[in-house]
Protein backbone atom coordinates (compact mmCIF):
# COMPACT_ATOMS: atom_id res chain seq x y z
CA UNK A 1 0.00 0.00 0.00
CA UNK A 2 1.45 3.25 -1.18
CA UNK A 3 1.45 5.39 1.93
CA UNK A 4 1.33 8.43 -0.55
CA UNK A 5 -2.02 7.39 -2.24
CA UNK A 6 -4.17 9.48 0.38
CA UNK A 7 -2.19 12.45 -1.50
CA UNK A 8 -2.87 11.66 -5.57
CA UNK A 9 -5.09 14.20 -7.09
CA UNK A 10 -7.86 12.30 -7.57
CA UNK A 11 -8.22 11.64 -3.62
CA UNK A 12 -7.85 15.17 -2.78
CA UNK A 13 -10.08 15.94 -5.54
CA UNK A 14 -13.00 13.80 -4.12
CA UNK A 15 -11.84 15.02 -0.59
CA UNK A 16 -12.82 18.80 -2.05
CA UNK A 17 -16.04 17.97 -3.77
CA UNK A 18 -17.21 16.70 -0.23
CA UNK A 19 -16.19 19.75 1.79
CA UNK A 20 -17.64 21.84 -1.30
CA UNK A 21 -20.64 20.49 -1.36
CA UNK A 22 -21.07 20.73 2.99
CA UNK A 23 -20.11 24.13 2.03
CA UNK A 24 -22.74 24.67 -0.21
CA UNK A 25 -25.22 23.20 2.00
CA UNK A 26 -24.55 25.94 4.89
CA UNK A 27 -24.56 28.53 3.00
CA UNK A 28 -27.43 28.94 0.55
CA UNK A 29 -28.64 32.63 0.47
CA UNK A 30 -28.77 34.10 -2.66
CA UNK A 31 -26.43 36.90 -3.45
CA UNK A 32 -28.19 40.18 -4.01
CA UNK A 33 -26.65 42.14 -7.03
CA UNK A 34 -26.43 40.00 -10.34
CA UNK A 35 -25.00 42.99 -11.22
CA UNK A 36 -21.78 42.06 -11.98
CA UNK A 37 -18.21 43.28 -13.60
CA UNK A 38 -16.82 39.59 -13.60
CA UNK A 39 -18.22 36.82 -13.13
CA UNK A 40 -16.55 33.91 -11.94
CA UNK A 41 -17.33 30.54 -12.74
CA UNK A 42 -15.77 27.62 -11.63
CA UNK A 43 -14.46 25.04 -14.54
CA UNK A 44 -13.15 21.88 -13.61
CA UNK A 45 -10.00 21.30 -15.59
CA UNK A 46 -7.13 18.26 -15.50
CA UNK A 47 -4.69 18.92 -13.65
CA UNK A 48 -0.98 17.77 -14.14
CA UNK A 49 1.79 16.85 -12.28
CA UNK A 50 5.15 17.28 -13.49
CA UNK A 51 7.90 14.79 -13.18
CA UNK A 52 9.86 17.10 -11.05
CA UNK A 53 6.61 17.63 -8.81
CA UNK A 54 5.85 21.00 -10.14
CA UNK A 55 1.79 21.83 -11.33
CA UNK A 56 1.51 22.12 -14.84
CA UNK A 57 -0.16 25.88 -14.88
CA UNK A 58 0.99 26.90 -11.57
CA UNK A 59 -0.88 26.37 -8.30
CA UNK A 60 -3.09 29.19 -9.66
CA UNK A 61 -4.51 26.37 -12.18
CA UNK A 62 -4.48 23.75 -9.63
CA UNK A 63 -6.40 26.11 -6.93
CA UNK A 64 -8.89 26.76 -9.64
CA UNK A 65 -9.49 22.99 -11.01
CA UNK A 66 -10.06 21.32 -8.31
CA UNK A 67 -12.35 23.98 -5.66
CA UNK A 68 -15.72 25.35 -6.76
CA UNK A 69 -15.73 28.92 -4.22
CA UNK A 70 -18.96 29.93 -5.92
CA UNK A 71 -19.75 29.53 -2.03
CA UNK A 72 -18.46 32.90 -1.52
CA UNK A 73 -21.69 34.78 -2.93
CA UNK A 74 -23.56 33.29 -0.54
CA UNK A 75 -20.84 33.56 2.80
CA UNK A 76 -20.64 37.39 1.81
CA UNK A 77 -24.29 37.95 0.49
CA UNK A 78 -25.20 39.99 3.62
CA UNK A 79 -21.90 42.66 3.03
CA UNK A 80 -24.17 43.65 -0.62
CA UNK A 81 -27.39 45.35 -1.08
CA UNK A 82 -29.68 44.29 -4.32
CA UNK A 83 -29.55 48.40 -5.16
CA UNK A 84 -26.26 49.64 -6.08
CA UNK A 85 -24.46 49.73 -9.16
CA UNK A 86 -22.47 47.22 -10.79
CA UNK A 87 -19.86 45.19 -8.79
CA UNK A 88 -17.26 42.58 -9.24
CA UNK A 89 -18.04 39.14 -8.44
CA UNK A 90 -16.99 38.46 -4.88
CA UNK A 91 -15.03 35.05 -5.49
CA UNK A 92 -13.38 37.03 -8.03
CA UNK A 93 -11.90 39.03 -6.07
CA UNK A 94 -10.67 36.76 -3.46
CA UNK A 95 -9.44 34.40 -6.14
CA UNK A 96 -7.15 37.51 -6.87
CA UNK A 97 -6.21 38.42 -3.32
CA UNK A 98 -5.51 34.60 -3.09
CA UNK A 99 -3.38 34.42 -5.92
CA UNK A 100 -1.65 37.58 -5.07
CA UNK A 101 -0.61 36.28 -1.83
CA UNK A 102 0.46 32.28 -3.25
CA UNK A 103 2.77 33.95 -5.93
CA UNK A 104 4.11 35.95 -3.60
CA UNK A 105 3.07 39.76 -4.34
CA UNK A 106 3.70 42.03 -1.96
CA UNK A 107 2.88 44.98 -3.40
CA UNK A 108 -0.97 44.84 -4.78
CA UNK A 109 -0.09 47.72 -7.28
CA UNK A 110 2.80 45.41 -8.85
CA UNK A 111 0.42 42.63 -9.20
CA UNK A 112 -2.69 44.30 -10.59
CA UNK A 113 0.20 45.57 -13.43
CA UNK A 114 0.61 42.02 -14.41
CA UNK A 115 -2.62 40.99 -14.11
CA UNK A 116 -3.17 44.14 -17.15
CA UNK A 117 -0.29 42.39 -19.04
CA UNK A 118 -1.75 40.54 -22.24
CA UNK A 119 0.29 37.41 -21.74
CA UNK A 120 1.74 37.12 -18.40
CA UNK A 121 -1.99 38.17 -16.72
CA UNK A 122 -3.76 35.86 -18.42
CA UNK A 123 -3.78 32.85 -16.21
CA UNK A 124 -5.32 35.10 -13.30
CA UNK A 125 -7.82 36.92 -15.77
CA UNK A 126 -9.11 33.04 -16.94
CA UNK A 127 -9.23 32.06 -13.54
CA UNK A 128 -10.28 34.31 -11.81
CA UNK A 129 -12.21 37.32 -14.07
CA UNK A 130 -14.56 35.88 -16.52
CA UNK A 131 -15.99 38.59 -18.47
CA UNK A 132 -19.60 39.48 -18.76
CA UNK A 133 -19.18 40.90 -21.94
CA UNK A 134 -19.52 40.02 -25.30
CA UNK A 135 -16.63 37.16 -25.08
CA UNK A 136 -17.52 35.31 -21.57
CA UNK A 137 -15.66 32.43 -22.41
CA UNK A 138 -12.63 33.60 -24.63
CA UNK A 139 -8.94 33.89 -24.06
CA UNK A 140 -9.16 37.44 -22.41
CA UNK A 141 -12.45 36.43 -20.87
CA UNK A 142 -13.82 39.96 -22.52
CA UNK A 143 -12.33 41.72 -18.71
CA UNK A 144 -9.87 44.38 -20.08
CA UNK A 145 -11.95 47.57 -19.72
CA UNK A 146 -13.12 46.05 -15.66
CA UNK A 147 -9.91 45.01 -14.01
CA UNK A 148 -10.25 46.01 -10.63
CA UNK A 149 -7.92 48.69 -9.20
CA UNK A 150 -6.32 48.56 -5.62
CA UNK A 151 -9.27 50.62 -4.35
CA UNK A 152 -11.39 47.72 -5.04
CA UNK A 153 -9.40 45.53 -3.06
CA UNK A 154 -9.66 47.81 -0.31
CA UNK A 155 -13.51 48.26 -0.62
CA UNK A 156 -14.35 44.63 -0.36
CA UNK A 157 -12.15 44.00 2.37
CA UNK A 158 -13.60 47.02 4.26
CA UNK A 159 -17.46 45.96 3.01
CA UNK A 160 -16.94 42.25 4.53
CA UNK A 161 -14.71 43.53 7.78
CA UNK A 162 -11.61 41.73 9.00
CA UNK A 163 -13.65 38.95 10.63
CA UNK A 164 -15.34 37.80 7.86
CA UNK A 165 -12.23 38.27 5.82
CA UNK A 166 -9.92 36.47 7.62
CA UNK A 167 -12.21 33.76 9.10
CA UNK A 168 -11.18 30.65 9.07
CA UNK A 169 -14.60 28.79 7.94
Amino acid sequence: MNPFKKFTISNVSKKLNEISFKISLSHQKPFPNLNFLSNYRFKKRFVKILPNGDVQGGYTRMITSLIDFSFIRSLVADCYSEYGPPCYDPPSLFLLDLFRYIDGYQNMSKFLELLRDNDRGRVYRTHALRGVGQYPYGPEAGIFDNIPCEGTFSVFRARLGDNLYNSPR
